[in-house]
């Protein structure tokens, strides 16, 4: 049998590591990668920093964890491209996954990566990956030592802790290229990093932008912030878990949940009701901080309050199909009738809390003209109309007790009708839906409301029993949602 004839297909460096700077990481996605390989170094105390510098701004990554020594390689080994094969067992506390994260993070930033490190009872050590020294390399894979001179701060900072690393990008190319701009990203950052790390920053672990802690951001508000359905396992991977929660409706809440830490994530991204959906969990760092139902339902009003937490270890990457962003997972075919059952649960809790804020009663109606708004579709003009019922017992009272005459009355809410401001309505919902559900927030009738009723109440004993005068009035709004009142007050 002959020699098999075998082919050098080596990737060029600069090609490959160029190609690589286009895997779509954000810069929040970026500096997530990068703590992700600080926790699993074992750090409690990681900080970043932002420095304009005169208009050559480069970023800073520190951390307190085990850092790397030259013994066996181990810093070289931190730049190669898949330095771990992602189907090797692992400790279960550790974030990475593919060996990438560092290298394509940083680079898919700026266009020199810098690692300074110091290992328990070893030297400081520090090597570049520079894309533009590696262009003149003729193919060759090559890293640069850096000159201690030129990173004297960076030095300086690690030689007074026991161990630790710092991540430098300089020639950022893809920073803003202004000062404010580049300062901007920073609030972004902080409610990204705080979302992702929440469960870290609550066990003690300190993240910060400069010396300024991050404060920890749950996508579950707290408290009376959520309530809890269930928690299950996932029949085919006993390590993976759902649990299932229902937000308190917004006519509940007391506190202004812009500016309340009690509310959490409610007030960041684009709101609580786009952040409805799965948060899915690896090892307790958040893959999904802006929430989303991953194909299984669409965005809706009647599911914003719901919430489904998905936590699953590191040893099951592969069947949830983490990406190297680490950003994305995808729902096993095997898991997905369990947590579609759980999702059409958690729904349900949060339609029984939407419908009027938990007035379900309204769709139990089943009188003519029980409702003051009708609601029908105009087939002439392909579009909805919502008119003023005028045949409510409301406005019959009106023209029986010749207060208005019919005439007149259509012609008041034949106006209301047709100047409903629709698109106001659809525009201050797209702003805060909650100030909506926040409408029907009253608890009591008032008092020119019960005067109406009695008038009504009193009409309908002429012809009927007490029980059957009330029972009819309950069949109309908005009489329907106050029944205990009207109890006390007509019975």
């Amino acid at each position: 049998m002959g020699e098999i004839a075998t082919y050098d297909f080596t990737p060029d460096p600069v090609s490959l590591l160029e190609s690589n700077r286009n895997l779509g990481y954000s810069i929040e996605e970026a500096i997530s990668d990068l703590i992700d390989n600080s926790l699993s170094a074992g750090a409690t105390i990681i900080s970043y920093e932002i420095h304009w510098n005169d208009g050559s701004p480069y970023f800073l990554l520190k951390d307190n964890g085990r850092g790397m020594s030259n013994i066996n390689n181990e810093l070289i080994d931190s730049f190669r491209l898949g330095s771990k094969n992602p189907l090797d067992e692992r400790d279960p506390n550790d974030l990475g996954r593919f060996g990438f994260g560092m290298k394509t993070a940083s680079l898919s930033q700026a266009r020199v990566l810098t690692v300074i490190t110091k290992k328990k009872d070893f030297p400081i050590l520090g090597l570049s990956l520079d894309l533009n020294f590696i262009k003149t390399q003729n193919g060759k894979w090559l890293l640069r030592k850096i000159n201690e001179d030129l990173f004297k701060v960076e030095f300086d900072f690690l030689a007074q802790l026991e161990s630790g690393t710092i991540i430098r990008w300089d020639n950022w190319d893809r920073a803003p290229d202004t000062e404010v701009s580049l300062l901007s990203l920073i609030s972004n950052i902080n409610n990204y990093l705080g979302v992702c790390f929440h469960r870290f920053i609550e066990n003690g672990i300190s993240i910060k932008h400069h010396e300024n802690p991050i404060s920890a951001v749950s996508p579950i508000p707290y408290g009376e912030g959520s309530e809890q359905i269930s928690t299950v396992t996932l029949s085919k991977n006993k390590n993976a878990k759902q649990t299932s929660f229902v937000l308190q409706h917004p006519k509940n809440w007391k506190e202004d949940y812009e500016n309340s830490s009690r509310f959490n994530s409610f007030r960041l991204f684009d709101g609580f009701e786009s952040q409805q959906g799965i948060y899915i969990y690896r090892c307790n760092r958040l893959l999904t901080p802006n929430g989303g139902w991953l194909g299984l339902l669409r965005k809706s009003n009647a599911s914003k309050l719901a919430r489904v937490v998905i936590d699953y270890p590191n040893d099951a990457d592969e069947l949830w199909s983490l990406d190297i962003t680490k950003t994305n997972a995808t729902i096993p075919l095997k898991f997905k009738s369990e947590i579609e059952l759980l999702i059409n649960i958690t729904k349900a809790g949060s339609v029984s809390k939407i419908v009027r804020g938990n007035r379900s009663v309204a769709k139990r109606l089943t009188f003519n003209h029980s409702l003051i708004w009708k609601s029908t579709n105009d087939s002439e003009y392909n579009t909805y109309r919502y008119n003023v019922d005028l045949e409510h017992p409301i406005f019959k009272s009106f023209v029986n007790e010749n207060k208005i005459s019919e005439k007149d009355l259509l012609t008041l809410l034949t106006l209301i009708s047709d100047n409903l401001p629709i698109a106001q309505i659809i525009e201050n919902n797209d702003t805060d839906p909650s100030k909506h559900d926040r409408l029907w927030s009253r608890n009591e009738l008032s008092e020119s409301d019960l005067k109406i009723a009695r008038i009504l109440f009193q009409d309908q004993l002429q012809k009927s029993t007490k029980h059957v005068a009330f029972s009819w009035l309950l069949n109309f709004e908005p009489y329907c949602y106050f029944e205990n009142q009207l109890k006390r007050e007509l019975l």
